[in-house]
């Protein structure tokens, strides 16, 4: 299966369980393998056969940023959603969403969370 891939996309938003989160915010690095069939944009230069990126950017974007949760693995399952709604051809969906900067009191890279999900696995 062909995947169209986007990593690190960094989006500001107001997630996480502590107070501060929600108030100041942080950046969020969104990376994500989307499967669909793309033989026929390929062989036609059909951008309407495939899965724009720059939509899919603003579709991860703002579902992102729109509301404020307490966990990011709601925050990835509202990405995964979107996906499926905004991209008929996306066959399944991989995420990766990072919180470089979770105030944890331990310097890290990044705490994140990573869902996978085919289109029937997911009520949209």
């Amino acid at each position: 299966m062909d995947k169209i891939i986007i990593e690190d996309l960094e989006v500001y938003a107001y997630h996480g369980v502590a107070e501060e989160e929600k108030k100041l915010g942080q950046m969020f690095l969104v990376s994500l393998e989307i499967s669909a069939d793309l033989s026929t944009a390929a062989q036609n230069q059909d951008l309407s056969a495939t899965l724009n990126y720059a939509e899919v950017c603003r579709v991860v974007g703002d579902v992102v940023s729109s509301d404020k949760y307490d966990l990011i693995e709601t925050v990835a399952y509202k990405i995964l959603e979107g996906i499926f709604i905004n991209f008929q051809k996306a066959v399944s969906v991989k995420i990766l969403l990072k919180k470089p900067w979770a105030p944890m009191g331990y310097h890290l890279k990044y705490a994140g969370v990573q869902l996978e999900r085919t289109r029937g696995e997911i009520d949209v």
